[in-house]
């Protein structure tokens, strides 16, 4: 039900960004109301372990004070203790090491607590309930009418007595789980009475300080006389167990406001260059720069071409344009800056997508060198730029490296490349197609669109780059979506947590980009980016066939034209 009103919101007016935080919010709720962690710290079992783990840390407090204050009060051991002055150390480290086991057990005990105590407006938390609930025994229940088929005995008698006897045995240990249960809840409602009497100490305690206070400096943020401020139900999206429907507004008052301050402390940190550079993609044109990087009419170096993987293509033409000369220093640098900003999204789409993975290694590697070392391979990109050679010959000299480089492998392992699918060819000879490709890409281009001038290369080098993030970036989105719902439950919270700072980081590109026309792509065709090049050229295609051949046109063909 909380997933399908979650995709429903999509259906609605409102921006993509309102949408997105308030599909957070009720992802967040359902993944952090029903992680194992915090089921079982508010566990009424959990809340007595955690009142025993204190109970004895307070019994052994006492002993040490009464032992060093009140030496005279031990009767029973005096006399010299055969392990002399390391007594002392022998008890200090018993006292941390009880010290340290203490705590976790006693911050759930006050997490539960804190959720039943009768103050601050939770009325409601207070209720003891002593039934046993089903799921403490379901387990044993279904054990117990289960029929022993897996043990080799066919004599009718000695089935039945082995059958009375798993009875009688199940049924002592749904007793004692039933005894445990209560004595927990015994425990527990102790414990609510006494903290509850603090609580209410200490909030009688506050309200009278007030009295006293100047214009009501010391507010209560927790009581009920807060102005209610209007938020979203998120009631059904609390994920509870049996006998917990009191706590389902406690918990959704505790946790509503979680998503919220993550997103504002991750917009604080916004990557602007990355938004610079997206300015200059061209959406209305298609991303046309998908297309123009790596041309299609650059023969593969190998009977099969190995596909285009959005971080390579980007960490490819970023080095180029490291290599181009006489471009200042901060144009490059503002480059680099940028595209260091959007790989990180870039990676995370990638990895949602889970294919060409060592497309992927071979971009961090690349980039990893052109980054620190500018280097692209055995190519100082610095050296290069700096040897008075023109745009033509820096291109040919990229290509021809890149080129040795795929053919050298390809002479030392002749087989290799036939047996093995381009994608899983090696890091270096992935890296080394991409640089052949599109540095022939660009020299096919370098007449018809005057790249003789380093400034005019450069420049639609990083409208390239621009319309490569772009149309990447698009993913977001589903990326946000898929990240809050696909995780292992153990996983959801932090999975949630991380998409809330993605969102509140890319805010400003989320709704830059959902103010640009978009493909007709499904989710999954967008983040492959083959898929954008084979629509934009099915498109061109379409576009060069002259109109008598388009009177009679396939479904397929209606779709794009009406896209």
């Amino acid at each position: 039900m909380a997933q399908k009103e979650c995709s429903m919101a999509k259906e609605s007016g409102q921006p993509l960004v309102d949408k997105l935080r308030e599909a957070l919010m009720k992802y967040w709720m359902m993944a952090h109301t029903c992680s194992p962690q915090f089921v079982m710290g508010r566990s009424v079992t959990c809340t007595a372990s955690g009142a025993l783990c204190l109970l004895s840390a307070a019994t052994l407090a006492e002993a040490m004070v009464r032992f060093y204050v009140m030496r005279g009060s031990f009767e029973f051991c005096k006399g010299d203790s055969d392990y002399k002055w390391s007594i002392n150390l022998v008890l200090l480290t018993q006292a941390v090491a009880v010290g340290m086991g203490t705590i976790a057990p006693a911050m759930r005990w006050f997490l539960a607590i804190n959720f039943r105590c009768p103050t601050r407006g939770r009325k409601k938390g207070c209720d003891s309930n002593y039934k046993l609930e089903e799921y403490w025994i379901k387990a044993l229940v279904e054990m117990k009418e289960c029929p022993l088929s897996y043990i080799p005995i066919h004599h009718p008698q000695c089935r039945r007595i082995l059958h009375d006897a798993k009875i009688k045995l199940l049924n002592l240990c749904i007793g004692i789980q039933a005894g445990i249960v209560f004595m927990s809840k015994v425990i527990r409602f102790i414990s609510v009475y006494f903290m509850g009497t603090i609580f209410l100490c200490y909030d009688h305690g506050r309200d009278w300080l007030m009295k006293f206070t100047p214009n009501n400096s010391i507010r209560n943020d927790s009581g009920p006389e807060s102005p209610p401020n209007y938020k979203q139900d998120l009631s059904r999206f609390v994920l509870h167990l049996e006998g917990e429907d009191a706590l389902v507004d406690l918990m959704m008052k505790e946790n509503r406001d979680a998503t919220d301050y993550w997103w504002r402390k991750a917009k604080k940190r916004q990557p602007k260059h990355l938004m610079e550079l997206l300015e200059l993609s061209r959406p209305s044109e298609g991303f046309k720069g998908l297309t123009e990087f790596d041309s299609f009419k650059v023969p593969p170096l190998d009977t099969e071409e190995a596909p285009n993987c959005w971080s390579l293509s980007l960490v490819t033409l970023t080095s180029i344009a490291f290599a181009v000369p006489n471009i200042d220093g901060y144009s490059v640098k503002h480059l680099i800056t940028g595209v260091n900003e959007g790989l990180v999204y870039v990676r995370s789409i990638e990895h949602m997508h889970g294919k060409l993975v060592n497309n992927g290694k071979a971009a961090d590697i690349v980039w990893l060198s052109v980054e620190l070392y500018h280097r692209w391979l055995n190519v100082d990109l610095r050296k290069l730029s700096l040897q008075g050679k023109s745009t033509k010959e820096i291109l040919e000299v990229l290509s021809d490296s890149a080129k040795n480089i795929f053919m050298e492998f390809k002479k030392n392992n002749a087989n290799l490349c036939l047996m093995d699918s381009p994608s899983k060819w090696p890091i270096k000879v992935l890296a080394a197609n991409s640089m052949y490709r599109i540095s022939q890409s660009l020299l096919l281009d370098y007449k018809d669109k005057n790249y003789e001038t380093s400034e005019r290369l450069f420049e639609a080098i990083r409208v390239m780059v621009s319309d490569i993030l772009a149309a990447c970036l698009t993913n977001l989105q589903c990326f946000i979506s898929i990240k809050c719902s696909t995780s292992a439950i153990e996983e959801r919270e932090e999975s949630v947590r991380h998409a809330a700072h993605v969102m509140g980081k890319t805010e400003k590109v989320l709704k830059l980009l959902h103010q640009k026309s978009l493909p007709g792509l499904t989710p999954d065709q967008m983040a492959v980016m083959d898929e954008w090049r084979s629509l934009y050229k099915l498109n061109s295609s379409l576009c060069d066939t002259p109109h008598s051949e388009l009177s009679s046109p396939t479904p397929r063909e209606v779709y794009l034209i009406i896209d």
